[in-house]
C-alpha cells in the first residue's frame, strides 16, 4: 500500500494477513505455465550445448595441458563472483537487522544452488592445473618435510568449494524450514512428502526460532569465511600462480569486494525479474532497489580503489617483469576488454548511481546491475583467459608476453552453458522452494506500522532485539 505525502512523498507498507503472505507466496510456488516451461526448455538447451561445447573441447584438446581451458576457468570464476556471492545479500542486512532485505532474502540464497554446477566446472580444471611444485603458489613448501603440503593445491581448492556449496545448502534449508512448514499444510502428493521431511517437524516454538536464529548466525558466518577463501584460492591457484613473478596481496580482496558488487547486481536483476513475473509488486518495491542501489554505488567505489591499489604497484614499478605483466593482463592483447570492464564496473555505475531519481527507482538499478554484470564477465575472461595463455608456469619471471587467445566455438559453447545452467537450477529451484521469505515477510509485517507526523506518514519500525 502507498501512503501518499507531501511534495509526493510515498510510504510502502504491506498490508496483508499472514495467511495472504502464505496463500499468495504458494500459490505461485505451485502453479506452473507454459512460459515457465518454456523457459526452462530454453535454458536446458544452452546448457546442453555448453556440455556439447566441452565434449568438443577435450576432443581437441584433451586434459594434458591447462592452457585451452582459460575460458572454462573464467566461468567458474564469474559463477562464483556472482550466483555463489549473492547469499551475502541475505547475510549481512540479517546480521545488521535490517527490515528492507526481508522479501528479497530467499532470492539470494536460493542461487546457492548454482553451487552443483561449480562443483561440476570444478573437476577438469583440477585435472589440468599444474601442481604446486616449481611455481608461486599460496601454499608454502616445507623445508623440514622438503614436500608441499600433501595435495596441494588440487585437495584444498576441492574441499574449500565442496564446504562452501554444503554450508549454501544448509543455509538454505535452515532459512526455508518455516516455510515448508507452512507449506506442508497446504499441499498435497509429492510435494506434501517432501516439505513434511524437510520442515523437520516445525511447530513455531519459542524453541525452535532461537535454534533457528542461532544456526542462521552460525551458517552465515561460515559462509562468508568459506566465500573469502573460496576468492583467494580460485584467484591464486587459477590466476596469477600461473604467471611467472606476479605476485599481488591485494587481488583476493579486489575480487571479494568484486564479489560483493556483483552479487548486488545478481540479486537486483533476479528481483526485478521475479517482481514482473510473479506478480510479487506489492512485497518487491521500491525500498529493496533503492537499498540494493545505495550499497551497490559504494562497492562500486571499492572496486575501483582497491584495483587501483594493485595496480599502482606494478605501474610505478616499471621493472622489466612488471612492465611484462602490464602488457600481458593490461594494455596488451586485452587492453579492449580492461577499458570495457573499468567502464562497466565502475565509470558507468558510478555516473549512473549518482542521479537521485535514478538511484531511488526500481529499473534504474536494474539497468546498472547489466552494466556491472557485463564488466564482472569481461574481467573474468581477462584475468583467466590471459593467465591460462602462459606455458612454462615454473619459470622465475615471465619469459615473453603470450598473444590473446581468441575464444573458438567451444570456449562460446561452454560460457553460454555455465551463465544458463546457473540460471536454470534458480529457475527450478523457485519452483519448489518458496521464492519470497514467507516468515520474514510476516514477521516485518508486525514490526512496523505508518503513523503520522503532522501531514507526513513515517514508517515506524520496531526493534524488539
Amino acid at each position: 500500500m502507498h501512503n501518499g505525502g507531501p511534495h509526493g512523498h510515498h510510504v510502502d507498507l504491506l498490508v496483508r494477513t499472514p495467511e495472504q503472505v502464505n496463500e499468495e507466496v504458494l500459490s505461485w510456488t505451485t502453479r506452473t505455465s507454459s512460459k515457465y516451461w518454456l523457459l526452462v526448455l530454453a535454458l536446458a538447451g544452452v546448457t546442453v550445448l555448453g556440455v556439447i561445447g566441452f565434449i568438443m573441447k577435450a576432443s581437441d584438446d584433451g586434459f594434458d595441458s591447462h592452457m585451452p581451458w582459460g575460458y572454462l576457468a573464467a566461468g567458474l570464476a564469474f559463477i562464483l563472483t556472482t550466483s555463489l556471492s549473492a547469499p551475502l545479500i541475505a547475510l549481512a542486512p540479517r546480521f545488521a537487522k535490517a527490515h528492507w532485505t526481508r522479501p528479497i532474502s530467499r532470492i539470494a540464497e536460493i542461487w546457492s544452488v548454482a553451487g552443483l554446477l561449480a562443483l561440476l566446472i570444478l573437476i577438469p580444471l583440477l585435472v589440468t592445473l599444474p601442481s604446486a611444485e616449481g611455481r608461486n603458489t599460496m601454499w608454502f613448501y616445507d623445508k623440514v618435510a622438503e614436500d608441499w603440503p600433501v595435495g596441494a593445491p588440487h585437495l584444498y581448492i576441492a574441499l574449500g568449494l565442496i564446504f562452501l556449496v554444503i554450508n549454501g545448502f544448509g543455509l538454505l534449508w535452515a532459512s526455508a524450514i518455516p516455510d515448508f512448514a507452512a507449506a506442508r499444510e497446504r499441499t498435497t502428493g509429492w510435494r506434501k512428502v517432501w516439505y513434511t521431511r524437510l520442515s523437520l517437524g516445525w511447530v513455531g516454538t519459542k524453541r525452535q526460532w532461537r535454534g533457528l536464529r542461532a544456526g542462521l548466525g552460525v551458517l552465515g558466518a561460515f559462509y562468508f569465511m568459506m566465500l573469502v577463501f573460496a576468492h583467494t584460492y580460485v584467484s591464486f591457484d587459477f590466476g596469477q600462480s600461473l604467471v611467472p613473478g606476479m605476485r599481488d596481496s591485494i587481488m583476493p580482496t579486489w575480487q571479494a569486494l568484486g564479489g560483493i558488487q556483483s552479487a548486488l547486481a545478481t540479486v537486483i536483476v533476479t528481483a526485478f525479474v521475479i517482481r514482473a513475473a510473479g506478480g510479487f509488486k506489492d512485497y518487491i518495491n521500491v525500498n529493496q532497489f533503492w537499498s540494493m542501489a545505495k550499497l551497490m554505488l559504494a562497492s562500486s567505489l571499492l572496486w575501483m580503489y582497491f584495483w587501483w591499489s594493485g595496480f599502482i604497484v606494478l605501474w610505478y614499478g616499471k621493472t622489466p617483469l612488471q612492465q611484462d605483466l602490464l602488457q600481458l593482463m593490461w594494455f596488451g592483447p586485452y587492453k579492449t576488454i580492461f577499458i570495457m570492464t573499468l567502464l562497466l564496473s565502475f565509470a558507468v555505475p558510478l555516473l549512473l548511481l549518482m542521479w537521485n531519481g535514478l538511484r531511488k527507482s526500481i529499473w534504474g538499478p536494474a539497468l546498472v546491475s547489466l552494466f556491472i554484470l557485463s564488466g564482472a564477465f569481461l574481467d573474468k575472461i581477462r584475468i583467466y583467459v590471459s593467465s591460462y595463455s602462459v606455458e612454462n608456469v615454473t619459470a622465475h619471471v615471465l619469459e615473453t608476453v603470450p598473444e590473446g587467445v581468441t575464444p573458438d566455438s567451444s570456449d562460446i559453447m561452454m560460457l553460454m552453458g555455465v551463465v544458463s545452467g546457473a540460471i536454470l537450477l534458480f529457475t527450478l529451484a523457485v519452483k519448489f522452494i518458496p521464492v519470497i521469505s514467507m516468515w520474514e515477510v510476516r514477521e516485518g509485517m508486525l514490526l512496523q506500522e505508518i503513523r503520522p507526523l503532522k501531514r507526513l506518514p513515517l514508517k515506524v519500525l520496531a526493534k524488539p532485539e
